[in-house]
């Protein structure tokens, strides 16, 4: 009897043409390949939170930063929802961006302007000087590593943003809103606005919706089923039935957990409440977008006030389905590279509905409540829970002879440190590119996460560099920053 084979690319079919991608199981392997030996393929993620990491006035403000180096840190109330998971996260502290103020007026390489906000973008995220505008002067780590990475995958990049809207009537986000930028077809550099609509994004992701050409038929069936909101695993049951009975226990083990994951993933997305604002969207996806929340208003005098009810789009329920969409999308292999922007650089989300404080994130660091760093840290750690709940079901998802961290570099960047300010003249602030950290996940390229680093004086490049070569970047510079800390990999 010939050995029934399974190609890695196989699908689920379903009614209306809907298809649903496997994970990778071993009876896709040919008889003589162990999975040790099958080389999974390697992810890189970024996680930016829009917060400095102290508050102003604090002299000694870091709830973030161990006081323990090396192995075993301790775990200060900012870093609490890493809790078991601190053995896989690498903190590397001491970082700084330099400034102009430093470099007799004139921005150095990998610097910034001494005005802080937006200013860090570029430096940070593509290692490249930041320019008079808001936007990012060279092209960031994620569309570099895109660049070899993403192969045959459907996706070259995921680039989602949590916080729904700017939140606030005076003013744009002038460039505060975006993370990625990539060189284009014409060798511009253009920015890649991020999707914030989590029913778009699981659209997209999972094939359901009407491409342009469908037959009319397959289209009026599939906007049943959406309009009825079936599952898209009922709508594959049939083929389901068909496979499972022809795997070996291990892979039935591994199809049912892929299975279960995306079962709770509908679920999640379909508890989603019904949206406030009308778009026209035909989607074949079980859930809506929570409404996006009216702005904080101004007043007599121009200035921003704040009103507890206003500036929050359930971004709680946003930064939960955007995780899982991550993750299921890279264990489907559907893309390698993503980008998480939890808040916007400067961010007005309403912090009340998440940490219970009356003020919105960006002015947790400027005494817009009490408490000084302690309160900063709150919100930090805010953006920390999600952080660790993404790490944790990649942890969970079984690949090779260990788990999807093996084969991962996964990085999270604050907008600001805490130190001196240029552009106010202000020490102890929160307006500061000095004394900035950098979290760094995964196994990829031999990386050993688990460790305190003080890496006094490095550009928070330098960890990037590191990440983007333990997933195969051939070169040692990000923009104008060259070399990695190889003392994250032993």
């Amino acid at each position: 009897m010939s050995r029934f084979a399974l190609h890695r690319r196989s699908l689920l079919k379903g009614l209306g043409g809907l298809t649903l991608g496997l994970p990778l199981l071993e009876i896709m392997l040919d008889g003589k390949e162990a999975w040790a030996q099958a080389a999974p393929p390697k992810r890189y993620l970024v996680f930016f939170n829009g917060q400095s990491q102290g508050a102003d006035g604090d002299a000694s403000p870091s709830q973030l930063v161990p006081t323990t180096i090396g192995a075993n840190y301790d775990l200060k109330s900012a870093l609490l929802p890493l809790g078991a998971l601190k053995s896989e996260v690498s903190v590397i502290s001491g970082l700084k961006i330099p400034t102009a103020f430093e470099n007799g007026g004139v921005v150095p390489a990998g610097g910034r302007r001494d005005d802080f906000h937006v200013s860090s973008l570029s430096p940070l995220l593509s290692g490249v000087k930041s320019n008079a505008g808001s936007s990012s002067s060279g092209e960031t780590s994620d569309q570099k590593v895109a660049g070899f990475l993403a192969g045959a995958t459907p996706f070259k990049s995921l680039i989602y943003r949590v916080q729904a809207d700017w939140y606030l009537s005076v003013s744009a986000p002038y460039g505060r809103d975006m993370i990625s930028y990539k060189i284009d077809s014409t060798g511009k550099l253009v920015p890649i606005p991020p999707q914030t609509s989590p029913r778009q994004a699981f659209q997209a992701l999972f094939g359901n919706f009407t491409p342009p050409g469908t037959d009319p038929a397959a289209a009026k069936q599939l906007d049943f089923e959406s309009r009825s909101r079936r599952s898209v695993l009922d709508l594959v049951i049939g083929d389901t039935q068909r496979l499972m009975p022809k795997l070996g226990a291990a892979d039935k083990t591994r199809m049912q957990r892929h299975l279960d994951e995306i079962r709770q993933l509908e679920l999640r997305v379909a508890a989603i409440p019904p949206p406030q604002t009308s778009v026209c969207v035909k989607p074949a996806e079980p859930g809506a977008d929570p409404g996006v929340g009216s702005p904080q208003g101004t007043d007599a005098a121009g200035d921003n006030t704040y009103t507890q009810n206003l500036g929050y789009s359930n971004e709680e329920q946003r930064a939960t389905v955007f995780c899982d969409l991550i993750h299921m999308a890279m264990v489907c292999d559907l893309t390698r590279v993503a980008s998480l922007q939890m808040t916007m650089f400067q961010s007005h989300l309403n912090m009340y509905p998440l940490t219970g404080q009356a003020t919105d994130c960006h002015e947790l660091g400027h005494g817009g409540v009490p408490g000084g760093s302690v309160a900063q840290a709150k919100g930090i750690a805010w953006h920390m829970k999600h952080f660790a709940y993404l790490l944790q079901k990649f942890k969970d998802s079984p690949e090779g002879n260990g788990n999807m961290l093996d084969h991962m570099a996964i990085t999270s960047l604050w907008e600001g440190g805490h130190g001196f300010d240029p552009g106010g003249n202000k020490p102890d602030s929160t307006h500061s590119t000095e004394n900035m950290t950098v979290l760094l996940a995964g196994r990829a390229g031999g990386l050993k996460p688990g460790k305190h680093l003080v890496a006094a004086g490095k550009h928070p490049a330098n960890v990037l560099v590191t990440a983007m070569k333990a997933v195969g970047y051939s070169q040692d510079t990000l923009g104008e920053v060259t070399g990695e800390l190889p003392e994250l990999k032993t």
